[in-house]
């Protein structure tokens, strides 16, 4: 197989953009920052390359989507993936979903492959399904932008005491869920290659 490079963006990273905080005052970036560094450490171990991207260039969500979409080109990454958790007014709100752009056969076999690793990882958990993304929607400007295949993560409810607190004490299991899905992924496309 050949070796790609898969990217793992760290959601929320321009400066003065932290994201969504959970019931413990911890925040996306602080929360995914390091899970990034492990997944990437999971998908070289399995000997493909991978980058964390947690800095982006940009004040405002327009222009950091622009400098990382270009960032990720001038890479030559394979595929994008990035890591956030959601949050909910309702404190019931619970699962994970998986969000990829609306005419990308190649960012849904990501995200279902992501999904397919999430249920088998952590059957106990709510399977809120694929999100079709378009350009009105939240996160619609990372997923169109990009050159590659790529999916928004949201991995459960900071909001959701019971699920937050459920998944902190899990990471190094969230960290090979998420490199499981991605390295599904890479190998179904390696098989498609040689048929």
């Amino acid at each position: 197989m050949t070796k790609k490079l898969v990217a793992i963006c760290v959601g929320h990273s321009r400066t003065g953009d932290k994201g969504a905080v959970n019931v413990d005052n911890v925040t996306e970036w602080a929360f995914n920052q390091p899970l990034a560094k492990r997944v990437c450490e999971l998908i070289e171990a399995s000997g493909h390359d991978a980058v964390v991207i947690s800095l982006y260039n940009g004040s405002g969500y327009g222009t950091a989507m622009n400098w990382l979409a270009r960032h990720l080109k001038e890479l030559k990454v394979d595929a994008a993936v990035e890591l956030h958790f959601n949050s909910s007014d309702d404190s019931r709100a619970n699962g994970y979903e998986f969000l990829h752009w609306f005419s990308s056969p190649k960012g849904l076999k990501l995200a279902d492959e992501l999904t397919r690793s999430f249920a088998k990882a952590f059957p106990q958990q709510k399977n809120r399904g694929l999100k079709q993304i378009n350009a009105e929607d939240r996160g619609g400007v990372f997923l169109r932008k990009t050159h590659c295949p790529a999916v928004i993560c949201e991995p459960f409810f900071g909001s959701n005491a019971k699920e937050n607190a459920f998944f902190f004490s899990r990471r190094e299991e969230l960290a090979r869920a998420y490199a499981n899905g991605v390295l599904n992924w890479l190998t179904s496309n390696a098989l498609k290659a040689t048929q």
